[in-house]
Parts: C-alpha cells; structure tokens; sequence
C-alpha cells in the first residue's frame, strides 16, 4: 500500500496537467507542481488553505471559481469547459475538468471532495481564434472579389449602351443639318411673304381676353429612394453572445415581436455577485446603524469599567501603602512600587477611554452615510441587473422590417447579428424600419432651395407602381450645404431635402416596397383662384407695370385704358395680378 501511495505521489508531481482537490470542509489538500506553475500560486501558499481563502478574494476568476462550485453543487455531475484565469501578470485559458471524488471504504459510498485537473491551452485557443479570423477574412475578400466582378459586368453594360447613344447622336446630327440647311433656304425663298403677313397682322385687330380665376400651381421635380418612415436602432441590453435568432435581415416584425434571446450565464454569475455584494451592504449599513449596542461597544465598555475598578482599587493600595511608609511600616522601595502601579494603571484606564471614544466614532453620521451610500450603490447595481436580465429577449417596438445599421463615423465594418455572436453593452446589433410610412431623401441645388419650406405638400410618382399617386409633405430641408463628391469640392453644392409619406392604404403598401426609386413634385406655389394673364399683356414704365383694360364705351372699336396692377408669381408664359384686375374684366393684347 505505502510503494503504491509513493508510485501515485510520483505521477501526481510529474504530471504535465495541474490537478487540485478540496475536500469536503473546503480545503485544498492536493496542488502538485504543474498546477502551481500554471496559476502563479506557489504550493506553499495554498495546500491547507480554504478554496475560498485563496482563489474567492481575486477578481477576473469569476468562471474559474464557478466551474469549482458547481462541481461542489453538483456531485453526480462532471464539468468539462474552457475558462480564463489571471494570473496577475497575464491570462491564460485552460481546459478545466472537475468531478466529485468518491470512497467506497467502509462498506459503503462516501463522497470524499472534488478534484479539478486542467493545462494551459492558450497557445491553441489563439491558434483557433487566427484560424476564425483567417476564414472570416477569407470570406470577406471572397465576396469583394464577386461584388468586383459584378461591378465590372455593369460598367461593360453602361459602356455598349452608351456607344449605342453615340451611334445615335451621329445619325440625329446629320439628319439635323440638312433640315438646317432645307429651312435656312425655305426662309430666304418665303421672307417676303412672311413680312407681308406680318404687316396685314399688325393692321388687323388687337385681341381681347376675358380675365377668369383658375387654379395654379408650381411644382418643382426631384428624386430620391423610398426609405422607412423613422429608424429605429436596437442596441445590446447588456455584454454576452447571441442564444437564439429568431429573425433576420430583411424580415417583416410586428411590435412586440421577439427578434433574439441572449444568453444569460455570464449575467446570472453577476446577479448573484450583485445580490451578495447588496446582502454585505445592508448587513454592513444596518451594524453601523445599531453600532451604540453593537458587541464591539459592548465589549469596550466592559474594558472600560474593569479598568476603571482596577485604579479605584490601585488608589487604595496606594493610599494605605503611603499611611504605612510615613509610620515606618513599610520601606520606600514598596511605596515607590506601589505608586508606580497607580500610574500604569492610570494609563490603561486612559487607553480604555481613548479606545472607547474609537469605537463609538465608527458609528458617527459621516461613517452611516458613507455605509448607506454603499448600500444604495448595491441595490442600484442590482435593480440595473435584473432589468438587464429582464431585457435578455430583444423585441420589435414597431412593425417594421430588420435592417442592417447605418455605420458611425470612420467604422464602416457594422458586424452581422448571428446566433453565437459576442456583443458588449450598447452595441447597435440591428435596425428595425418603420413601415406605417416611407421616407424619401432628395437633393436640391442652392437657386431652388429658398423656395422650399418645412410642410409644402409634395407628390411622390414611380416606375415601379405606376398608376400610384402617395401624397407627402416636406420634413426637413437642411440648412447646411454638402459639395459633390462627398464634400471633397469641384462641384455645385446641393442642400438634403428629406420627404416624409407619413400614411398609406392597405392597397398602397401590397405595390410599394423599401428601396423603389421615386420621382418627387414639390408644389412651392398652389392657389385655386388666381388671376392669371399672358405675360406679354404686361407692359412696364418708369418701374410699374400696366395693362391695357377694354373700355366700357359703346361702338364696335376696340378701346382700352392702361391700368397700374401689382404682379404676383410668374410662371413661364403667364403672371398673377394681386391688384388692379377683377374677375370679369377684359385686357387688350395689341
């Protein structure tokens, strides 16, 4: 039995893996070599040592310590799984494994303690994580390299179709400079006559109109891409990897609609951590609270008394050995000790009182706040916790339809939600789009902008639902001008104008999707009424503007007056008047 105990002792110390075993009251009674130089502990300072004594008081070993615990918690279980340890100066990743050691001495089965075996595999699992990266990279030049190809493939269609427009133009060309020659003669040969005509018309009559109200309105076209209504940005409710997918890119979600579920291990390990942490504050606020009848006061104030009973009954001894060495009784070597005894003991009694007022000022407001803080800090901590764990199934706020986020500032690699995938805290993971309605954004150059305003009713028209009339209204017009070619200059500068359909029909959205083009009518000027006129029936003189009115006299002669009237908006071939026409009236065109 002892040659087998040795041959085992050897094993256990020559051993490439660490093992370590904890009996039942938590002490580690195995630690050989390999695992002290694994974890950086030396042996001497952890075989005897309580489990939590040495490995509980270091942060950053929270899986380490749970793989350990749960071997304790579950005896009939065998744990096999991969965690971090810090060691101080680095971390390392080990394989650990851990069961619940058995005897079956006595007759019977006896549960013995637990032994955890491990060995270092960091060196593999950075292997494993470069040859992740090596394949994801490859991936991703892989589809550059498609998307490349497709891109050449278009620029082969544009070019064979734009010397196709210019075989055209060729032929348009020639055709128009006969039919420029054909007309430059035709005028010559039919000048005379042309000029003849235009003196019979000259002395022929002038025109009248009648001045009617109608309706008018100026729109201005521009086009942009149907996009949703609002946008939404789901972030990551707290650090952890994707669970469950239950939606992806592209995908229609209603409100409410779950799109993934977290998963919740590394979370529960803090919510646990954090209602330990808020049981030690509240026990801590609460001794510090009642600290008047605490038994550290207690035990002070006993102190206290016996020292103040042992100088009352130095003072005697004192008192009585002073009477006995003035009558010659006792000699001075004894009245000397004697007093020197009541000066001692004045001195614990004065340490007694100086310990007492010590330990009464940890009880003090100052220390109560502080401990109340602290105690608040935790409950806070772990109220947020349990709203984070609350919030491990990720929802839709809106119908909308999953889309991938916009990238923020120079990152342009925004990672793809996939089930596994590792998250931290507010990462955006996805965006859902708002489908009660579409938003289109626009351009529009500086010369147009000053005619646009938040409100103007605009008409949004497509190719790809035609027949389809939406109606939407001017949101915003930016106030800040962006150059062509992403504000890197050589072109003119243009303003966003951004266009939202805050509504449409059951109908309306079976025939209109995200991303169709649109062409957009922006009414700058609409007025159901107006007064409009040719524009050559408006003459101008010494800076006002006149037209000549039909008189009202009798005879078959047309006769007019010049009235003064005040223009309103122009359109290509006609002008409003504001002032000095009426409906009804009639303009002499000579």
């Amino acid at each position: 039995m002892e040659k087998e105990t040795v041959i085992s002792k050897n094993i256990l110390e020559n051993m490439s893996d660490g093992v370590m075993t904890i009996d039942l009251r938590g002490e580690i009674i195995t630690f050989n070599p390999a695992a002290s130089q694994m974890l950086g502990l030396r042996r001497e300072d952890v075989l005897g040592k309580k489990f939590a004594e040495v490995f509980l008081e270091h942060e950053g070993n929270d899986a380490f310590n749970q793989a350990i615990l749960d071997a304790i918690y579950e005896a009939s279980v065998s744990h096999n799984r991969t965690v971090d340890f810090n060691t101080g100066e680095k971390i390392i990743a080990l394989s650990l494994t851990t069961s619940f050691l058995q005897s079956s001495e006595g007759g019977g089965v006896n549960k013995v303690g637990v032994i955890a075996v491990f060995n270092d595999i960091t060196e593999v699992k950075k292997l494993r994580d470069a040859e992740i990266r090596l394949t994801e990279e490859v991936k991703r030049k892989h589809k550059e390299l498609q998307d490349s190809y497709l891109k050449i493939e278009d620029s082969n269609r544009d070019l064979e179709q734009a010397l196709k427009k210019v075989q055209m133009v060729r032929i348009a060309a020639t055709a128009f400079i006969i039919i420029l020659f054909l007309g430059i003669g035709f005028f010559v040969w039919n000048k005379k006559h042309l000029t003849a005509k235009t003196e019979e018309i000259q002395k022929a009559e002038p025109q009248t109109i009648k001045v009617e109200p109608q309706p008018v309105s100026v729109p201005i076209s521009m086009t942009g891409v149907l996009e949703p209504l609002h946008v939404i940005n789901v972030t990551c409710p707290f650090s952890g990897r994707v669970k469950e997918l239950y939606a992806g890119y592209g995908e229609i979600v209603k409100a409410g609609q779950a799109i993934l579920k977290m998963d919740t291990s590394e979370i529960e390990l803090k919510l646990r951590d954090a209602k330990a942490a808020y049981i030690k504050a509240s026990e801590q606020f609460k001794a510090v609270e009642n600290w008047g009848d605490s038994t550290d006061v207690a035990r002070v104030k006993r102190s206290l008394t016996k020292a103040k009973l042992t100088l009352d009954s130095q003072k005697k001894t004192l008192e009585e050995t002073g009477r006995l060495f003035k009558k010659g009784i006792v000699p001075a070597t004894e009245y000397d000790g004697a007093k020197q005894q009541y000066q001692s003991q004045q001195m614990d009694y004065q340490s007694a009182q100086e310990e007492l007022q010590a330990t009464l000022e940890k009880g003090n407001e100052k220390n109560k706040n502080i401990a109340r803080l602290e105690m608040d800090n935790a409950r806070s901590k772990l109220a947020e916790i349990e709203m984070q764990l609350k919030q491990s199934s990720v929802t839709s706020s809106v119908l909308g339809v999953i889309i991938m986020p916009t990238a923020a500032g120079n990152d342009k690699n925004v990672k793809k939600v996939e089930k596994g995938g590792s998250f931290q805290q507010g990462d955006i993971m996805f965006s859902i789009g708002d489908l009660r309605g579409f938003a289109v954004k626009s351009k529009v150059d500086e010369l147009d902008l000053t005619k646009l305003h938040e409100g103007q009713r605009v008409s949004v028209t497509g190719d790809a639902f035609p027949g389809l009339i939406l109606n939407g209204r001017i949101y915003k017009v930016s106030s800040q001008a962006s150059k062509a070619g992403d504000g890197g200059g050589g072109g003119a500068p243009s303003f966003e104008v951004v266009v939202n359909i805050d509504e449409l029909t059951p109908e309306q959205k079976k025939k209109v999707f995200v991303g169709m083009s649109a062409n957009l009518e922006v009414f700058i000027y609409e007025k159901q009424d107006a007064l409009m006129i040719p524009v050559s029936a408006v003459e101008t003189a010494g800076g006002k503007r006149f037209v000549n009115k039909r008189s009202s006299g009798a005879g078959s002669k047309v006769t007019s007056e010049k009235v003064e009237v005040q223009t309103g908006y122009t359109t290509l071939d006609s002008v409003e008047i504001i002032k000095g026409l009426k409906a009804g009236d009639e303009i002499v065109i000579r």
